[in-house]
């Protein structure tokens, strides 16, 4: 049997499975966030990738919170493994650690990146536990495929199972790559059980300063991008900006720092800075 069918079989069963046995994603954590400033497009990972590689990563965030009357910190600990296959076929698991004020939960997730007949594919699969704020299950689907050239149209889908009101996003876009350039916009639709619909707008980008450094920047505006306090979709309107530096410091070895602020109605203000350092090897 040919060898990359003999991955790719069981991967597009998960990818059905995914689509057709779930449902969608939740106010108890943050939702456009994650979607807005860490998550690279597929066609970038299956194309910048190298056989046989391995990469090793770990994210870090410390978050100023304004909730209401409220003040504190959330934190983010996030550490990667992964592997490419000499089909380019990139496996990965993910263990987080998430604080919220005093409140801390935990999450692990499995996911891959591939190419299949001109397609893209991402996919990922995870659950959480203590569950003061993080979701029971998740699952993502999202899928690039070229329009001509340089553009590429890309669709995604995140469903997320809570206590309660587990919720669904769905994600369209355009991505245009011009050298080690690329920007990007997408709509963004979710629907939180119970609470009815929200929409968003966001908008990436990407520029190679020097051969070594990468500037990104990008904007989300809409209803909903964090759902801090259970409103409905129009007085929860806000916006996330982020921008940073990608710098590869050595051969295999990269550093990634990052600012973020945002700001959602009635009353709440995040300020975060990250930072992730990877080595491939």
């Amino acid at each position: 049997m040919n060898r990359r069918l003999f991955f790719i079989k069981p991967l597009l069963v998960l990818i059905l499975l995914l689509l057709f046995s779930s449902g969608l994603y939740a106010a108890q954590e943050v939702q456009v966030e994650r979607l807005v400033e860490k998550r690279p497009s597929a066609v970038a990972v299956v194309e910048e990738e190298k056989k046989g590689e391995w990469q090793v990563s770990s994210f870090y965030e410390r978050s100023d919170i304004v909730q209401g009357a409220r003040y504190g910190h959330w934190y983010e600990l996030t550490n990667r493994i992964g592997y490419t296959t000499r089909n380019k076929i990139s496996g990965y698991l993910s263990v987080s650690k998430l604080r919220r004020f005093d409140r801390t939960d935990y999450t692990a997730n499995l996911g891959t990146y591939f190419a299949y007949k001109g397609y893209y594919v991402h996919a990922e699969t995870g659950s959480g536990w203590n569950l003061n704020f993080i979701y029971r299950l998740q699952e993502i689907i999202e899928v690039s495929h070229k329009i001509k050239n340089n553009l590429y149209w890309q669709f995604g889908y995140t469903y997320r199972a809570y206590k309660t009101n587990d919720t669904y996003m769905w994600y369209p876009g355009l991505i245009y790559y011009f050298g080690d350039n690329y920007i990007s916009l997408d709509y963004g639709l979710s629907y939180i059980q119970n609470r009815g619909n929200s929409q968003f707008g966001v908008f990436k980008s990407d520029f190679a300063i020097t051969k070594f450094m990468h500037w990104f920047f990008g904007v989300a505006v809409g209803e909903r991008l964090y759902d801090i306090f259970e409103l409905s979709a129009g007085k929860e309107y806000g916006f996330i900006f982020f921008s940073g530096v990608n710098l590869d410091i050595y051969k295999g070895t990269n550093l990634k720092i990052g600012y973020s602020y945002g700001s959602e109605n009635p009353k709440f203000v995040k300020r975060s800075l990250n930072a992730s350092l990877t080595f491939k090897f």
